[in-house]
């Protein structure tokens, strides 16, 4: 895996002097510390960065190498006979000082002239020294883009576009491809070299359908059959409707970037196109004519690695089933006489699989699937053996094991050549134990693409078994010999006098880009269970034209509706901000709906101490009176001359919401809930406020009364509280809905939402009346509550120093979570003495 830049990281330029990295690193750190809402990641890859950037031998190595650490290989080089074979990797600056130029070595060098041009000789590719008069011309007499020539098609044309399956990590899954089709602008100009391919069909094999591609929006297909719309200037081979057969050469194109044949025109280069004859023209369509390469393929594997094979031989065919290649080998196994095994499996019917000792007989003889196939796959078994043994198939297995116990019952030879038109993780395994050995000169060829997954074999298998395991590439075959085109289309007009004779049969089902849904075309190539050969055909240049006219129409069309739909809805958000401003506005204030419209006091839940003669009252506000009681009773025992009220605010019809809001939701936890202003908040948060006032107007109704019985003031009132109830309590008090300022407020972890909020409503009531005496404040919070993040604390504390008239004190509970217990019991104690008066 490589490493991150760290220059970039620390925001650095490589020649940085470690003056510039200690300033730049200590901007960063500060801004990523996770304290102050930094990603810890990140603030890890600064500590890395820094530690690797000012160390001056893990710089150097880094500079020269891109890695920080040494590798397993450099340390084992390094110990390994005294360090004798190691070497300092060159630093990238040598490379400017290096000797490239021939001119240099031989005037440097204590080489002669003959031996320096030796070497260069030796050192070159040979097919790249051969200079054509093309490459002359291409070179050296003309600027290519003078000679361009303009498309004539003016508008998009259909491209069908494949994207990788991703999870939700962005990590691409195995599988078939997700597709669509849609028009795409095309390439404006023709080079002179050049040739502008009308589609007329496409086959959908599995290297379209498990491409294995690193980005989304890739235009698919390797092959396919069409005719020349526009030819460049200087091609001289080929001229407008002549038919031609897409097959670029595969060192040009990969499966992340392939030609892209699957569009109706394609910019091909002379050399990735073959001229159909008019013979094959006359005799097949071209969703025919585009299967030529499968079925050449199929001729030539057999041709190639099946020269020493004697009519009667056994060949065994994996997956024959699967494509157009399977049935061109059976139907041509047919013809020569050979006998086909076809091993049939499909996806989620169980199989009984070999393991063991190659011509072991307890490999294969006690294997045996689990349970039997549901009754769906049966069905379909059965139905795709009967259309294989039509097809020239002598015998269908299921899996490796069922044949090789046929072959054990019939005393039969196994076979010498096995094709693998699927190239699963474990096909060639199987097939090594169902051919004969090595010294037979058996042989194993791969020919299809299949779903693209790594093939494993166990050495020792491979070993014991002594034969050899070929690939087949029908492009790289076909560019491997300038005779190998003409001999492509001498055995496509061989198979066509048997198409004509009826001795070879292509099953092709159709599917038209930009009618047919495209993802059903590829959902069915993908379908094992689907012998039928799926092929793209494509609109002609006057339906494209059409559909892009009528395409730009709709468009425009879209445009207006949405441009109509950006103003209503910028139109109702104007209005819902205006709405939104207004009820703000109003909270916390004598016209608000909770002050014209009150629900009733809180109810009281517990009345207790001095109850005859008290000279203050303290009031409980908590999230769970029954639960705190214990604690709370302990904590004011000593308080003799006070009366002790606790209202649970819950209860209230207005605290139903309140009370369910999660504390534990995760916009809680990383504080981002409590640091929303006013131009985020949702309808939910303005109920909660709404809610919030309702309630702490309830609580001022109820401690009146309570008052109002003992002949106490507001200044003889200590309020305590808890949590949500702190919350709602310092409301009530800050904007002012007591009707005089209280003793004192003691809150242990309070859960005020909004702070920026309630600052701003401070300020918008302006400056309270003077008082003889200073509120005070005392905040407690637990150091592990992850309901009262860092940062809501911090902005809490600033919007609380700022409170006219306040003094708060902030302090912190050591190994204490979101929760009123003993240890809280005993700081309330404490806070108690210090502000209910002496007597």
């Amino acid at each position: 895996m490589a490493e991150p830049d760290y220059y970039a990281l620390i925001g650095v330029d490589r020649g940085a002097t470690l003056h510039e990295i200690r300033s730049k690193f200590r901007t960063k750190v500060l801004a990523e510390h996770p304290d102050k809402g930094g990603d810890p990641k990140k603030f890890q890859l600064l500590n890395k960065a820094y530690n690797i950037l000012t160390d001056q031998e893990k710089r150097r190595r880094y500079d020269a190498t891109g890695r920080a650490e040494k590798s397993a290989e450099e340390e084992f080089v390094e110990g390994f006979g005294g360090g004798r074979l190691h070497f300092e990797p060159r630093a990238k600056e040598a490379d400017d000082r290096a000797i490239v130029s021939l001119q240099d070595r031989i005037i440097l060098g204590p080489q002669t002239h003959e031996e320096g041009f030796a070497e260069w000789l030796r050192q070159r590719d040979q097919s790249a020294m051969v200079l054509t008069d093309r490459d002359f011309m291409k070179t050296h007499l003309f600027n290519a883009a003078e000679l361009a020539v303009k498309v004539h098609h003016p508008g998009p044309v259909h491209h069908v576009l494949g994207s990788p399956k991703t999870d939700a990590y962005g990590q691409n899954l195995p599988g078939p491809i997700q597709v669509q089709a849609k028009p795409r602008p095309i390439k404006k100009t023709v080079d002179h070299d050049e040739v502008l391919v009308r589609m007329l069909a496409v086959p959908v094999d599995d290297s379209m359908v498990y491409a294995d591609l690193k980005k989304a929006g890739v235009c698919l297909g390797m092959t396919g059959v069409g005719r020349v719309e526009q030819a460049g200037s200087r091609v001289e081979d080929f001229r407008a409707e002549d038919a031609v057969l897409i097959l670029p050469k595969p060192a040009k194109y990969s499966e992340d970037k392939p030609i892209g044949s699957a569009r109706t025109l394609v910019t091909c280069n002379v050399e990735d196109i073959i001229k159909v004859p008019n013979e094959i023209l006359e005799e097949l369509t071209p969703e025919q004519i585009c299967l030529t390469p499968v079925v050449v393929a199929a001729y030539t594997v057999l041709e190639l690695y099946g020269s020493k094979l004697k009519p009667g031989d056994s060949v065994l065919l994996n997956a024959a089933h699967m494509s157009v290649s399977g049935s061109a080998l059976l139907q041509l196994c047919k013809l020569l006489k050979l006998k086909p095994l076809c091993l049939l499996t499909l996806p989620g019917a169980p199989k009984a699989v070999v393991n063991g000792e190659y011509g072991s007989k307890s490999a294969w003889q006690d294997a045996g699937s689990q349970e039997p196939p549901s009754a769906s796959l049966r069905a379909a078994y059965d139905r795709i053996s009967e259309v294989l043994v039509t097809m020239g198939a002598e015998e269908v297995f299921p899996d490796a094991v069922a044949l090789l116990r046929w072959r054990d019952r019939n005393q039969r030879m196994l076979p010498k050549l096995a094709l693998d038109g699927i190239s699963s993780k474990d096909s060639i395994e199987q097939l090594i134990h169902c051919v004969q050995p090595g010294d037979k000169d058996t042989q194993i060829v791969v020919y299809g693409h299949g779903t693209a997954q790594p093939i494993e074999v166990s050495p020792h298998l491979l070993a014991a078994w002594g034969g050899k395991v070929n690939g087949f590439h029908i492009s790289r075959w076909v560019h491997s010999s300038t005779a190998n085109p003409k001999k492509m289309i001498s055995i496509m007009e061989n198979v066509t006098k048997l198409v004509r004779a009826n001795k070879f049969l292509i099953d092709t089902v159709l599917y038209k880009v930009g009618e047919d849904p495209i993802g059903d075309a590829f959902s069915r190539a993908a379908d094992p269970t689907d012998s039928s050969q799926v092929v793209l055909i494509f609109p002609t240049l006057a339906e494209e034209l059409q559909a892009s006219t009528e395409e730009q129409r709709k468009e425009k069309q879209r445009q207006i509706l949405a441009a109509e739909q950006e103003a209503q809805k910028k139109k109702e958000d104007e209005e819902r901000d205006k709405l939104k401003n207004e009820w703000l506005q109003l909270l916390f204030t004598e016209q608000s709906v909770a002050a014209m419209s009150p629900e009733g006091p809180l109810p009281a839940v517990y009345t207790g101490g001095n109850t005859k003669s008290p000279t203050s009252l303290l009031v409980w506000v908590g999230d769970n009176v029954k639960a705190e009681m214990s604690v709370l009773a302990d904590a004011t025992s000593t308080s003799t001359n006070s009366a002790l009220m606790a209202v649970a605010w819950y209860e209230h019809p207005s605290g139903e919401a309140y009370a369910d809001f999660n504390l534990k939701a995760p916009e809680v936890v990383d504080g981002s809930w409590y640091l929303r202003d006013t131009a985020g908040f949702e309808n939910e948060d303005l109920d909660l406020l709404h809610d919030v006032e309702l309630l702490g107007r309830s609580l001022v109704e109820t401690i009146e009364s309570r008052l109002n019985e003992f002949g106490l003031d507001w200044s003889n009132v200590s309020i305590m509280g808890f949590g949500k109830g702190a919350g709602l309590a310092m409301y009530a008090s800050l904007l002012r809905l007591f009707p005089k300022p209280v003793g004192s407020l003691l809150f242990f972890s309070p859960v005020v939402p909004f702070p920026a909020f309630l600052a701003d409503k401070m300020k918008a009531l302006g400056p309270a009346p003077v008082q003889p005496t200073v509120m005070k404040i005392f905040a407690v919070w637990g150091n592990r509550n992850r309901s009262t993040p860092g940062t809501y604390r911090q902005l809490l504390t600033q919007v609380l120093r700022k409170a006219p008239q306040v003094h708060c004190t902030p302090d912190t509970l050591p190994d204490s979570d979101h929760a009123f217990d003993t240890k809280c019991g005993a700081v309330l104690q404490q806070l108690l003495s210090l502000v209910l008066p002496r007597h």
